[in-house]
């Protein structure tokens, strides 16, 4: 069994990866924990139901005892650079990053989920909206995906905690007919869309499928939690939606396709919510919705089924 070194463990995607490994316990004998922020003290922490402290990371000779790191923030301090250097001088250490805003996505190649490729010991867990994209096209692939579009609709949660207060603050000024003074992001999210640039996105699925011609789109949205995609697969291969809707039944990983598909109750949930599918006259292209738990889907399930994995492979 291994050790793993939690690096930001009071993030979002940092307690809802405690959350797992503890309700798991399979992963590692013994979890340790650091935070890159700037503040000089201690953290409290709740671990395993009882309080703890999270030291600051001041020396990369505090990660050499583990056998894993997951990285659960972004890593953005004058400390996120001692991971960076022990990474660097440590190639060998399997490493793997949640959530979209890593300052190591450099350093990292995205993965959708397991099994990852042996060789690779730095891996960042993809977007949630492209773990839906590969987790769908793998269900499908006897109808023998062609290209395939990804219109991600993401929640503040993404960029962290503070967002998810600021949107709080942006609504109650707007319902008092006040002007937003708080932006996120320099944005105002509060009850409205915005689309922003994904550049990113495209560069992931690129990534992540070679073979597959994918487009990508982001918006950000007024709301606190909860990731949507809209996914549209071209097919070589005809399906109707009843075959399409059995495929995907019998996947363990898609909750059965429902509507109406509430987001709310996609939340707190391990699978991916679908709406009914819907095909084109010629029965090739598919169009669906998906709604996930984004802490999770994309997220901290996802970073350690693929470190489960990593480990099981050394």
């Amino acid at each position: 069994m291994a050790t793993v070194k939690i690096v930001d463990p009071l993030t979002l995607y940092g307690r809802e990866a405690i959350h797992l490994l503890e309700q798991s316990g399979t992963l590692a004998t013994s979890l340790s924990y650091c935070h890159t922020a700037e503040d000089d003290e201690h953290q409290i922490a709740e671990v395993g139901g009882e309080p703890g402290l999270v030291p600051p990371l001041d020396d990369a000779g505090q990660l050499a005892d583990a056998d894993a790191l997951l990285i659960t923030g972004s890593c953005e301090s004058p400390r996120g650079a001692i991971v960076q250097e022990f990474v660097d001088a440590n190639p060998s250490t399997l490493v793997v990053s949640l959530g979209p805003s890593s300052g190591l996505v450099d350093l990292l190649v995205p993965a959708a989920g397991p099994p990852p490729d042996p060789t690779e010991r730095h891996l960042r867990v993809a977007h949630p909206a492209l773990v839906v994209l590969s987790q769908l096209r793998d269900c499908l692939r006897h109808f023998e995906p062609e290209s395939a579009t990804v219109a991600a609709v993401d929640p503040v949660s993404v960029s962290g905690r503070d967002p998810v207060e600021q949107l709080a603050r942006q609504a109650a000024q707007r319902l008092q007919g006040s002007e937003v003074t708080e932006l996120i992001d320099g944005q105002v999210l509060a009850f409205t869309a915005v689309a922003g640039h994904d550049d990113d996105l495209n560069r992931d699925a690129a990534s992540l499928h070679p073979d597959l011609p994918v487009a990508a789109t982001r918006t950000y949205a007024g709301r606190f939690h909860g990731n949507v995609a809209h996914i549209g697969l071209e097919f070589a291969q005809p399906g109707s939606e009843h075959e399409i809707r059995e495929a995907i039944r019998d996947d363990p990983r898609f909750a059965e396709p429902n509507l109406p598909l509430l987001l709310d109750a996609s939340t707190d949930s391990d699978h991916i919510a679908l709406s009914l599918p819907r095909m084109s006259a010629n029965d090739r292209v598919l169009a669906i919705t998906a709604m996930v738990d984004g802490l999770r889907v994309g997220g901290a399930l996802t970073g350690i089924e693929i470190l489960r994995s990593m480990l099981m492979q050394r």
